[in-house]
């Protein structure tokens, strides 16, 4: 068998360690079928299309929407990273039997690094900063504080980080992933160590990149605006999502296919919903820290920032922001039962993932609104980029699933998350 170093450029293409059928592990097996990935691939490319073609009469709108879509998907991926590294990091073992669909959704970055080709061919219109005339002293649109950041707002400079970015996440996650597909196929008891020592490394380097991309790819539509904690809030959004789809996809799998049935448990769904509760939370408190230092500084070029997200209709997309984002989801799953009632925390999943994308708009669209002098409201285009984007990262995820056991079958922990129960 090839050593999986060796197929680095085929593991994202096809298969170079596919684990072998047998009868002892054939309930770990994904047996859905192709058409679990081939529809939302489908369904995905056409709202794409439908969405390029609209862009056409609406590039500036096209770009925005897409950019929010692009977003929504990339921190999940992202939320999903985190969830991998610090299990290996803690040594976790309640969370073996649901750690695969995880790996499966950080194998997304470097299809995500295609799909984000339009956010660079928009730049100009995304990105305050890239017009040449706020640079020119002798313009009349001269920009002395856009002027000043130059050294780090510019366009070489902003592609060149994208880059390194996307190069440092999909080397974690090329490592932990195939690691744990390895592992299915030979034991060696070295591979633990292994992934904790990439894990170890990667938690740093995930901090950092995490947060400098949230500047980059959110902050920086506003130019003018800047928060050292911004970084925390768009990484508190990405575990929150990247939970909820985790929770979403392993109820569609067990309860529409059949699968995983009586090895991810009422255990398992009740310490991830507890994870998702105590991250919308943690969300709530970094929003709220945020707000309230900018609101007690009073500094101009911050309150500014809050302000166009509190007038012309946004207000109530603040409120709803505040009511749908935290309120009811910490009503819902604060007690227990809530979070062992698989119907009630796969709708909550949903919710939640649905709120995500609605932060992310909240916190992009208004830059567009007011450079079109615009009110609060949506696009066709945010439907269907959004839509037509996680159709196709989703079936990409069904698709990766389909490739290997839905459990790390060799891990040392898999009995003991098999026998997880919740004191």
């Amino acid at each position: 068998m090839a050593d999986i170093k060796s197929n680095s450029f085929l593991f994202w293409l096809g298969d170079p360690l596919r684990a072998t059928k047998d009868e002892a592990t054939e309930s770990y097996r994904f047996t859905g079928g192709s058409a679990w990935w081939v529809v939302p691939l489908v369904v995905g490319a056409v709202l794409l299309l439908a969405s390029f073609a609209g862009g056409f009469a609406d590039h500036k709108q096209f770009f925005f929407s897409y950019l929010v879509a692009w977003s929504f998907c990339l921190s999940i991926t992202l939320g999903a990273l985190f969830f991998v590294v610090v299990q290996h990091l803690t040594h976790a073992r309640w969370s073996v039997v649901v750690r695969r669909l995880a790996e499966a959704l950080i194998w997304a970055f470097p299809f995500l690094a295609v799909l984000g080709i339009p956010i660079i061919l928009g730049m100009h219109d995304l990105y305050h900063w890239t017009h040449e005339e706020l640079l020119d002293p002798t313009d009349s649109h001269y920009d002395p504080l856009i002027a000043g950041k130059v050294p780090y707002l510019n366009t070489p400079f902003f592609i060149g980080r994208l880059v390194l970015y996307f190069l440092v996440w999909t080397f974690i996650s090329h490592r932990l992933y195939t690691l744990s597909i390895k592992q299915d196929i030979n034991p060696d008891a070295s591979i633990r160590g292994k992934q904790y020592k990439i894990s170890a490394i990667g938690l740093v380097l995930f901090a950092v990149t995490t947060a400098f991309a949230a500047f980059d790819i959110l902050m920086s539509l506003d130019p003018h605006w800047f928060s050292t904690i911004f970084g925390i809030y768009f990484f508190a959004g990405s575990f929150v999502s990247a939970l909820a789809l985790m929770i979403f996809s392993n109820a569609l799998i067990q309860k529409r296919g059949g699968m995983l049935e009586g090895i991810v448990t009422t255990e398992h769904y009740h310490d991830l919903g507890k994870l998702m509760f105590g991250m919308t939370v943690f969300w709530a408190y970094i929003a709220f820290s945020q707000y309230m230092l900018i609101w007690y500084g009073g500094i101009p070029e911050e309150t500014i920032w809050y302000r166009h997200r509190l007038e012309h209709g946004w207000e109530y997309h603040s409120a709803v922001l505040l009511v749908a984002h935290f309120i009811i989801p910490f009503i819902i799953l604060l007690p227990r039962g809530n979070k062992r009632f698989l119907p009630l925390l796969t709708f909550m999943s949903v919710w939640m993932l649905i709120m995500h994308w609605f932060d992310l708009h909240w916190l992009a669209m208004p830059i567009l609104d007011l450079a079109q002098n615009g009110h609060a409201g949506f696009h066709w285009l945010d439907f269907t980029t959004w839509i037509g984007l996680f159709m196709a990262y989703f079936g990409l995820f069904m698709y990766r699933l389909s490739r290997h056991s839905l459990v790390p079958k060799n891990d040392a922990h898999l009995g003991a998350s098999l026998r997880f129960t919740n004191s």
